[in-house]
C-alpha cells in the first residue's frame, strides 16, 4: 500500500504537467494567449459601431454643409464664364460683372442665366421686367426647339427649369433653362407657383365663358345677348386688393382708347353694392362694376389671383386670361391691331 500511494500521486502530477504543456504549445502556434481572443472580438465590435454612427452623422453634416455652400458660394459656371465665341469677347466679359447681362446680336436678344440665378433679388428683378407666363410668346425647350405651351408650363412646374427670355426678330421667346444647383431655393418655389397659375389659366383659354346674367351698380343688365358680336374684357377684383385698385388709371385709358370699337368692359367684384358705390365715389373707374361675384370668379372662371383679366371673343370663347394691366394692354393691341 505504501508503494501504491506515491505511484498514484506521480501519475496525477504527470498528467497535469502534460495537459498544461500541450496547451502552452497550442497557444504558441497562434502567437497569442487564449484570453486575447475574446478581447479582440470585443474590440472589433466596439470599433464597428461608432463607424456606423459616424457615417450617419457625416451624411447629415454633408447635407447641412451643402445647403450652406449652395446659399453662399457661386457655382463654377457662375465664377468662370464659359468661353465666349462672340467677336467682342472683351466687352462681353466686362458686362458679365454686372447684374443681369443682356447680350445683343443683330437678330436676337438673350440674357445670362447664371447672373439671373445668382440671387433671389436678381431673379425677381429679371422676371418683373421680362417674364409673364400668361402672355403670348413662343415656348422653347432647353435645346431651343419649339414646344406646345401646355407642355412648357408643365415642365416649369417640375422645378427643374426657369424660363429665359429671347427676342428674335421682334418676337418674344421663352426658353427652358436648367436651374443651377447653387440657386436659391426660393427661385424654384417662385417659378413653380407662377407656372402652376399660368397653366390653370392656359387651360381656361379656348373654353366658352360660363353663362352669366350680370346687373351692374346702375341697374344695367349684362348678358350674352348684350355682348354678342363684341369683344368682352372682364376684370376680377375686390376693394382691399391694392394692386387691383392701382390699375384703375391705366384701365380707364383702355376704355377711352377703344370707345369707338366693338369692345365691352366689365368688372366683377367680391364686394357688396353699397360698399362699392361708396368706394368708387373716391376712385374713378370707368368699367361697369358687378357686385358680389366671388363665387362666379372662383368657381366658374377658376380665378387664382387678383387682379385677373379675361378677354372673350365675339363668340363667347375665352381667348386670354392674364394677371396685370400691362399684359392686358399688349394683348388687346395684338388682337385689335392697335
Amino acid at each position: 500500500m505504501r508503494n501504491i500511494v506515491p505511484a498514484l500521486l506521480s501519475i496525477g502530477i504527470g498528467f497535469a504537467i502534460s495537459f498544461f504543456g500541450l496547451q502552452s504549445y497550442s497557444n504558441s502556434l497562434s502567437g497569442k494567449p487564449v484570453f486575447a481572443i475574446n478581447e479582440t472580438v470585443d474590440t472589433q465590435e466596439e470599433t464597428q459601431l461608432p463607424e456606423e454612427e459616424e457615417t450617419t452623422d457625416t451624411e447629415d453634416t454633408q447635407q447641412e454643409i451643402s445647403a450652406d455652400i449652395n446659399e453662399a458660394t457661386p457655382s463654377i459656371e457662375e465664377t468662370i464664364p464659359e468661353e465666349d465665341t462672340h467677336e467682342n469677347k472683351e466687352e462681353d466679359d466686362e458686362e458679365r460683372e454686372g447684374e443681369a447681362v443682356e447680350v445683343e446680336t443683330n437678330t436676337s436678344t438673350s440674357y445670362d442665366s447664371n447672373n439671373i440665378q445668382k440671387s433671389f433679388d436678381n431673379w425677381e428683378a429679371y422676371t418683373k421686367d421680362n417674364i409673364d407666363l400668361m402672355s403670348t410668346y413662343t415656348p422653347l425647350d432647353e435645346k431651343g426647339a419649339a414646344v406646345e405651351k401646355g407642355m412648357f408650363l408643365t415642365l416649369l412646374r417640375t422645378g427643374a427649369f426657369i424660363p429665359v427670355k429671347h427676342e428674335n426678330e421682334g418676337k418674344t421667346q421663352y426658353q427652358l433653362t436648367n436651374i443651377n444647383d447653387t440657386s436659391d431655393e426660393k427661385i424654384k418655389k417662385s417659378i413653380v407657383s407662377k407656372a402652376a397659375i399660368a397653366y390653370q389659366y392656359f387651360k381656361m383659354e379656348g373654353k366658352k365663358l360660363p353663362d352669366y346674367n350680370f346687373v351692374d351698380l346702375t341697374g344695367k343688365a349684362h348678358n350674352k345677348a348684350d355682348t354678342k358680336g363684341k369683344l368682352l374684357v372682364i376684370k376680377c377684383w375686390f376693394i382691399t386688393c391694392k394692386v387691383c385698385v392701382e390699375e384703375f388709371p391705366e384701365l380707364n385709358e383702355l376704355v377711352d382708347k377703344y370707345k369707338n370699337e366693338k369692345i365691352e368692359f366689365v368688372s366683377l367684384a367680391f364686394d357688396k353694392k353699397d360698399e362699392l358705390i361708396k368706394f368708387l365715389e373716391t376712385k374713378e373707374f370707368k368699367y361697369p362694376t358687378i357686385p358680389e361675384q366671388k363665387d362666379y370668379m372662383a368657381k366658374k372662371l377658376k380665378v387664382k389671383q387678383y387682379p385677373t383679366h379675361l378677354i372673350v371673343d365675339s363668340n363667347g370663347i375665352i381667348i386670354k386670361m392674364v394677371n396685370n394691366v400691362k399684359t392686358l394692354t399688349s394683348e388687346l393691341e395684338r388682337i385689335m391691331g392697335k
